[in-house]
């Protein structure tokens, strides 16, 4: 398990690094969940996620929303955030918290066509705290794998996904 997340972290160290705290570059098609610029929203953390999403069987087939469960590494590779059900991020050194309004959010299927949605998520501002407290927007790009199989299901059977992402955490006030 550690080799693996070891592996996953090192194909996308590289990219992390060469965005730095730089806005995403995103594809035409991709404009419905681009972050626009201007004095109130600037692009304050950046992270590299490896974790798994936790998809239940719902009446044979697999439930369209899962549980995510990652770790999220600054560009030094240092593990700075959970990420886990809500959807909710929170420090690992408790100096913040934050929880978006997962019913809000902008989908755009994944260019490659096999990995999880990219998303662009308003966050629930009474949740935000410490570190966090001037998020407003919190952005999922740049996924790689984390989807539930297209096969079928049986009762109480969980399938857990392993995936990374980028994620990008913009103050807005």
């Amino acid at each position: 398990m550690i080799a693996r997340n070891l592996f996953l972290l090192g194909l996308l160290v590289a990219p992390l690094a060469a965005q730095l705290l730089e806005p995403p570059a995103l594809p035409a098609p991709a404009r419905s969940i681009a972050v626009s610029l201007n004095t109130d929203v600037k692009l304050k953390f950046h992270f590299l996620a490896i974790g798994k999403q936790i998809y239940q069987c719902d009446n044979g087939a697999w439930a369209k929303a899962a549980t995510p469960d990652a770790a999220l590494y600054d560009i030094s590779s240092h593990l700075k955030v959970h990420h886990s059900a809500g959807p909710t991020w929170t420090m690992v050194d408790g100096q913040g918290a934050v929880k978006a309004i997962g019913s809000t959010a902008i989908h755009f299927a994944s260019p490659d066509g096999v990995s999880i949605d990219w998303l662009k998520l308003d966050v629930d501002q009474a949740s935000r705290t410490g570190v966090f407290s001037d998020i407003g927007i919190i952005q999922r790009l740049y996924t790689g794998a984390g989807k539930a199989p297209a096969t079928g299901c049986t009762a109480d059977q969980v399938y857990e996904s392993a995936y990374t992402a980028h994620y990008y955490f913009w103050v807005s006030k």
